[in-house]
């Protein structure tokens, strides 16, 4: 079991036009001074000169060092987390770090913003299910009057949801029990699809978001990550359709505009481009 380390928020009483020196930008971030100029070499701080050429802290610097101290402490590289955050740069569209909160998990950079959770490097949104409402037959409750399997797969399919952040492997198992006692549960499907994605098992992820959809046809989770499946396996142009898709199903869904924004920008289509992320701008600020 991973610890989670999560970072610390800025606090109030700085001003935003005031400067520190290396030593009280170490202090304030709970950083030693070297580490912080290793920080610099790195090229994910930008300290102006001042007098005798000695670096210049800014309040984003410290609000970045702070948001950094996480993946610092999980003795990641000062190159390595300058290349995380430049992978998030596009993802969280100009919001400041100190909106977001970091941890690490096995290795890897989560991020929340409240609203999602998702992988800094891959931008893939992790997210939790109720059991299905519609299909005839639903996971219920424990509480529920249903059949012996249906309250099994419901009570595999709350272990699973526990499980996933602490052991995925053990998740993934407690997800075919619940499919071994119910094959119908389509949010199962979904997990289990997406943590075998994680796991670089595409095609067991595909054959798993493909029953998802066999049982919700329009259900935009299952969508959005098959057009992620589609990016990751080197296929741009299979998934700008299946983004288009999803925005099909779902117009709102605004990190379908921003991955459609990325991907159409890799493919020379500015216009297309600034087009969804204009829309993914406008929805950002809605919310």
């Amino acid at each position: 079991m991973s610890a989670e380390r999560s970072t610390r928020r800025g606090s109030s009483d700085e001003l935003p036009g005031q400067t520190f020196t290396t030593r009280q930008v170490a202090r304030l971030a709970k950083l030693s001074p070297s580490r912080v100029r290793r920080c610099v070499h790195a090229g994910f701080l930008a300290p102006a000169r001042g007098p005798r050429r000695r670096f210049e802290y800014s309040l984003r610097d410290l609000m970045t060092l702070r948001a950094a101290r996480v993946m610092l402490d999980a003795k990641f590289s000062p190159r390595r987390v300058a290349t995380v955050l430049a992978n998030l740069q596009p993802q969280i569209d100009g919001r400041e770090l100190s909106s977001l909160t970091f941890t690490i998990d096995r290795g890897r950079v989560m991020v929340t913003d409240g609203r999602q959770r998702w992988h800094a490097d891959s931008g893939q949104m992790l997210l939790r299910f109720e059991p299905p409402r519609e299909p005839t037959r639903r996971v219920r409750s424990i509480d529920d009057t249903g059949s012996p399997d249906e309250r099994e797969a419901q009570r595999a399919f709350d272990r699973a949801l526990a499980l996933e952040d602490r052991s995925p492997r053990d998740a993934m198992a407690a997800y075919r029990t619940v499919l071994a006692h119910d094959p119908s549960v389509g949010p199962a499907h979904i997990n289990l699809g997406r943590l075998e994605h994680e796991s670089g098992n595409f095609t067991e992820a595909e054959r798993h978001y493909a029953a998802a959809l066999a049982l919700s046809p329009d259900e935009p989770t299952t969508l959005f990550n098959l057009a992620l499946l589609a990016e990751d396996l080197g296929d741009p142009r299979l998934a700008v359709r299946r983004y288009q898709h999803v925005l099909n199903v779902s117009p709102g869904l605004a990190d379908a505009h921003q991955r459609l924004s990325a991907l159409y920008q890799t493919l020379g289509d500015r216009h297309a481009a600034r087009r969804h992320l204009q829309r993914y701008r406008l929805l950002m600020r809605r919310r």
